[in-house]
């Protein structure tokens, strides 16, 4: 997916993401559980994720294995990083408002 604009339409299945991924179903699961990704469908056989998730999934592996963190610790690092950035954009904004 290198390279690629991803999208949040194109729709794949599980079985994808541990592909894209290269990680085992448990360990994927263990990244849904914590809260890394948004899961649609109402049982594993139907679920469904963006190819977003393929990134944020990798994103947190790559956490968890540096940073030596748990999913939950990788989850909430990811989750502290979007709120960073949130702010830097906000702060952007307010700079460039004339006052």
């Amino acid at each position: 997916m290198s390279g690629e604009i991803l999208s949040e339409d194109r729709k794949l299945a599980l079985k994808d993401i541990c592909e894209h991924c290269g990680l085992p179903e448990s360990k994927v699961r263990a990244y849904i559980q914590e809260g890394v990704v948004e899961v649609r469908g109402d049982d594993i056989a139907r679920w469904r994720f963006s190819e977003v998730s393929v990134v944020q999934i990798q994103k947190a592996h790559r956490l968890e294995q540096d940073l030596r963190l748990n999913p939950a610790g990788a989850a909430l690092a990811l989750e502290l990083m979007s709120q960073i950035e949130d702010l830097k954009n906000q702060l952007k904004r307010l700079q460039r408002t004339p006052q």
